[in-house]
């Protein structure tokens, strides 16, 4: 392909024309004396031409370097752009725990530790678009949630991997920080690995998924699902989850969403080798008036397992042994739940701390049958109930958490407690964003 010529380049080449014509014409009359003159001419005129040659070579490898240097700068900015729209994000946080039913905790006045370490990071590309977090607690950790997505259009959207089940008031169905029955139980708040299809349309929102396993498996993981690794060995595969919401007043100040859930799937008896199913179906309500946030939810749920004979597991049918947290616990096997929430936020401006936030989180147990947390399910106790009332001061990226979480026949989850009485245990956090 040619280049246009420089003036530089338009000079040479017309300076080496004149030579050329001049010498044309002086070879005709020329005597031996001019034929040296001649000689040294032609020796120049071959000079001008190479170095003609070196200018347009020269030319060339600039404008190439140009583009090189173009084709690199906009794959550069490329990369910039691609890793702006990838978000970094971390916690790390302390807890202080004092029990009123523990001896060595009211002797010691308390235990401070290590509460968690969160790393995460989220992101879209195009019209792909992921998240991830995993977790590391006192002894042992996790991965939360993992997933790859794809959106459709505006409105829908796929996603794949480890993520939250559709079910119930979200994100978590509790307004404070310990949680409420509902999310111990395994319901509110949950994760599963599967398939899930997400519409939003207007002031609708509607999920489907599919989930092929819990939260792969044991009890090292977040929120609650029956545990297959237990002594009663049943876990939750095979499951599908729908929801729908809408929500009144969508783009205001003063908003209320109401929701309906439901899931159910197999219920798999790694003892026996045998499947049963489990069911659970749940409406909510959550709105957000100002400063205000309230939240209810009525859940009803049965598990249907084919268990081994208790005398071989030592957990009563009236339960299902489930696991979270590196722990396992116990809830009635069938029942109805009920929960309710408050909270307000407060901005101020108290040197550092910008917001006060206040909850109170309760909930309620209502089984079908006997029902222990204590001595492997069996026996009768009260009905179980838990109260979380707090509150939460936020300064910058730094936070502080202080809760009066009270409990009676709490699915055992304080792991400790007497049956019948209520026992408060006094919880503060506090920890940084980053």
């Amino acid at each position: 392909m040619s280049q246009l010529q420089t003036p530089r380049q338009w000079k040479a080449l017309a300076l080496a024309l004149s030579v050329s014509a001049a010498m044309g014409a002086t070879a005709a009359h020329a005597d031996p004396a001019s034929e040296q003159t001649i000689e040294a001419l032609r020796a120049e005129l071959q000079q001008m031409q190479q170095r003609l040659e070196r200018l347009e070579s020269e030319q060339q490898q600039t404008v190439s370097q140009s583009s090189s240097d173009q084709t690199l700068a906009q794959q550069n900015q490329a990369a910039i752009e691609e890793m702006q729209q990838v978000q970094f994000s971390g916690l790390f946080e302390f807890g202080y725990n004092y029990q009123d039913w523990s001896d060595s905790s009211k002797d010691k006045g308390g235990d401070l530790g290590f509460n968690k370490l969160i790393l995460g990071v989220d992101g879209d590309i195009d019209q792909f678009t992921y998240s991830m977090q995993y977790r590391f607690y006192d002894g042992y950790n996790f991965l939360k949630k993992g997933w790859l997505g794809y959106n459709i259009d505006d409105a829908n959207t796929v996603k794949a991997g480890l993520m939250q089940t559709p079910f119930g008031n979200l994100p978590y169905g509790y307004l404070g920080w310990y949680g409420n029955l509902p999310y111990l139980a395994g319901f509110n708040d949950n994760q599963n690995a599967g398939l899930m299809w997400e519409n939003t349309t207007g002031a609708w929102d509607t999920s489907l998924a599919f989930f092929k396993a819990d939260n792969l498996g044991g009890n090292e993981h977040y929120g609650a699902n029956a545990n297959g690794d237990s002594a009663q060995g049943n876990e939750e595969v095979n499951q599908l989850a729908a929801r729908v919401a809408y929500t009144f007043g969508q783009g205001s100040d003063y908003t209320t969403e109401v929701n309906f859930s439901a899931k159910g799937g197999q219920l798999y008896n790694n003892n026996t080798n045998d499947s049963g199913s489990n069911w659970s179906a749940a409406a909510g309500v959550s709105g957000s008036y100002g400063n205000w946030l309230a939240m209810a939810q009525a859940t009803t749920y049965k598990y249907d397992a084919e268990n081994a004979p208790e005398d071989q597991t030592g957990i009563s049918d009236n339960v299902i042994q489930v696991g979270a947290f590196a722990f396992d616990y116990l809830i009635p096997a069938e029942g109805e739940m009920y929960s309710a929430s408050l909270g307000y936020s407060m901005p101020v401006s108290w040197g550092p701390v910008e917001n006060v936030y206040f909850y109170n989180d309760f909930s309620y147990i209502a089984p079908n049958g006997d029902y222990s947390p204590y001595g492997g399910g069996f026996g009768n106790v009260d009905n179980p109930m838990f109260n979380d009332i707090g509150v939460q001061f936020t300064a910058g990226p730094y936070y502080l958490w202080m809760d009066f979480a009270s409990q009676k026949n709490a699915l055992g989850y304080f792991g400790a407690g007497e049956a019948n009485k209520w026992d408060t245990q006094f919880i503060t956090t506090f920890g940084v964003n980053f």
